[in-house]
């Protein structure tokens, strides 16, 4: 079975797809701050920016890290290994705000942990441009592009063609 959303339903199926094995590919979209990228970069949606903008998605123990991301006992390639070795793709669009930077960062940080696991990581690849292909892997990818938020067409037919590779479909 395949596991998505985009924006804070792309950082639902970012914590149900760490945590229920039943979803065989993962593939969160535009999570933004709180979801993919790396929290501790502080760029993009940060925690003060998400605690005062959506006070409504993140728990009151969250706050004490606004402005003191450093010292956050994880962050989210951490979250994102949960899911290995099952096949995740992370997809983004290019908005500074939501750091499709961080999100790559994350996706090979949590690479040795497929690797650890026998199946290969993410290809080692510099930051993709808009569209590139040159982070699909097998069991983890990565891309992101320059539309508007929310799940368009391309991301439909990238996030198939990787999950039916593992679905038989």
């Amino acid at each position: 079975m395949l596991l998505t959303g985009y924006s804070r339903l792309g950082k639902a199926a970012l914590l149900a797809g760490a945590f229920d094995e039943r979803f065989a590919v993962v593939v969160p979209n535009q999570t933004g701050g709180g979801g993919a990228p790396l929290t501790k970069r502080h760029f993009g949606e940060n925690v003060q920016t998400e605690i005062h903008s959506f006070t409504h998605w993140f728990c009151r123990a969250y706050d004490k890290y606004e402005d003191n991301e450093a010292a956050m006992p994880f962050d989210q390639h951490m979250l994102l290994a949960c899911v290995a070795p099952r096949p995740r793709m992370v997809q983004g669009f290019d908005k500074p705000w939501f750091d499709t930077k961080g999100e790559f960062l994350a996706m090979k940080a949590a690479s040795p942990v497929w690797k650890f696991l026998g199946r290969p990581g993410l290809p080692e690849v510099d930051f993709p441009e808009d569209y590139s292909r040159a982070a699909i892997g097998t069991y983890m990818a990565y891309y992101h592009r320059d539309l508007e938020h929310g799940i368009a067409a391309i991301d439909w037919q990238w996030m198939l063609d990787f999950a039916g590779k593992h679905l038989g479909k």
